[in-house]
């Protein structure tokens, strides 16, 4: 859901009601004035607000609704009571349409079985906004956040971590597969000639990159590009190095020497990834 300008809506109003009554009676056109302060507010309400109320939802069989919040603030201008209740029914809406469904994905993930309390979720909103710190203090309820998010990012994606071990495992039993010291598996699909590039060299490669799922997340499509070895991933560092020009591997990457716990995009956290890399040439 779009929101509107909340802020702009009420500087609007502070400047109606400046101008005078706010409540609208018969219209009348005896002067340029009266001209220009009709078409002045129909241009404001169509140009600045309508459009942007439809896209948030706001139809024709609730504009009323609208029209007589509008005018209720019109006149009272000045009371802050009024204008609180607006600023928190906005805030309740975008709170509770976009934060709220946002942090519950963030924290639990989407096909975990776990959401918020809602109920809990409003109180400690509320509480938090009345300084009521009767069940926990801000500073712990802080603290609380911070330890509990990690907490269930780690349970979100224990399967993504366990699946890839598992991955890993089997593929090291497999015939011409390698382990290296760090843990790095790969396999020589076609052994080129020539020195090895180094840390300090810049790589040209055509490769793929997939999940254990078999998911593809980057694929350079037979292009060639280009990347300094002391910029990419560990596992690619490591890697490549062992490689010639004219060499085609396969990389199969554990987290640690991937992208870790964090998330990347497609690449969710403790993913091992799976690579297909042919090193054109070096420099």
């Amino acid at each position: 859901m779009k929101k509107f300008n909340l802020l702009a809506a009420i500087v609007a109003v502070v400047v109606m009601s400046a101008c005078g009554s706010s409540i609208p009676g018969k219209v009348v056109m005896n002067s340029a004035v009266d001209t220009v302060s009709y078409s002045i507010g129909m241009g404001r309400a169509v140009r600045a607000y309508k459009n942007q109320l439809i896209q948030s939802g706001i139809d024709s069989t609730v504009m009323k609704s609208f029209v007589k919040g509008f005018l209720d603030a019109a006149k009272n201008a000045d009371d802050q009571a009024k204008l609180a209740y607006s600023i928190g029914y906005e805030i309740g809406v975008s709170e509770m349409s976009e934060a709220y469904e946002g942090l519950n994905g963030q924290m639990f993930g989407q096909d975990s079985g776990n959401e918020f309390n809602r109920n809990n979720y409003l109180k400690g909103f509320v509480d938090g906004m009345l300084s009521n710190w009767d069940i926990m203090s801000f500073e712990e309820a802080d603290e609380t956040s911070n330890r509990l998010y990690e907490y269930f990012s780690e349970l979100q994606y224990v399967q993504n971590r366990t699946e890839g071990e598992e991955f890993l495992a089997k593929k090291e039993k497999e015939e011409g597969v390698k382990k290296t010291e760090s843990g790095l598996l790969y396999k020589v699909l076609k052994q080129g000639t020539g020195p090895n590039p180094t840390l300090d060299s810049r790589v040209n490669v055509i490769y793929r990159g997939s999940l254990v799922s078999g998911k593809v997340f980057d694929d350079s499509k037979g292009s060639t590009r280009s990347f300094g070895l002391g910029q990419v991933i560990p596992g690619w560092s490591e890697g490549l190095q062992l490689m010639n020009a004219g060499s085609k591997y396969e990389f199969y990457i554990p987290y640690d020497l991937a992208y870790g716990e964090r998330n990347n995009g497609e690449i969710p956290p403790y993913s091992a990834l799976i690579f297909e890399v042919e090193l054109v040439s070096f420099e």
